[in-house]
């Protein structure tokens, strides 16, 4: 009896270590362990949010600008913007954690105003093939632009509520 007794002490203790280590990550690394649904069920919010203050940084007015929220599996796009529309498209099972979903919806906001044209459009896809989409200078300014400003705008949805954790 004493035996079974030892084994559940240890099953315990077991247990109750690996959910102290997972407390513990989750609290020192939350950027990269909590989905954006997670931490928000704000989506529209933090969306308008990141909207608003990318246009008082650039100085522009954007119109009519719709996110998608896209939940289906998707190998290639984190996110996309669609300039026959006038929409970004959010793959969110190819978003790991809220920290890409920022940083996507920052890069994807960027392009709308960037290559929404269609001198914009032939602009980019030119690069595109000239150089490939890794060296696309359009491209990269957007991703450039959004690791910039990624800390600034995430201060501010956590000061408005928005998000629940600190980077």
């Amino acid at each position: 009896m004493s035996e079974l007794w030892d084994l559940l002490v240890i099953g315990y203790w077991v247990v109750t270590g690996a959910t102290l280590i997972m407390v513990i990550i989750k609290l020192l690394f939350p950027q990269y362990i909590f989905t954006i649904d997670e931490v928000t069920e704000r989506k529209s919010e933090v969306y308008n949010c990141v909207l608003e203050m990318i246009q008082v940084d650039l100085g522009v007015q954007i119109k009519d600008l719709r996110v998608i929220y896209d939940y289906s599996p998707n190998d290639e796009f984190k996110g996309f913007y669609q300039q026959e529309d006038h929409s970004i498209t959010l793959c969110l099972k190819n978003l790991d954690n809220v920290h890409s979903f920022i940083l996507t919806l920052i890069e994807e906001i960027h392009h709308s105003i960037f290559v929404s044209t269609k001198s914009g459009i032939k602009i980019y896809e030119l690069y595109d093939r000239k150089v490939g989409y890794d060296n696309n200078p359009l491209e990269y300014a957007a991703k450039v632009y959004a690791l910039n400003n990624f800390k600034s705008i995430h201060r501010v949805l956590k000061k408005r509520g928005l998000i629940r954790y600190k980077v």
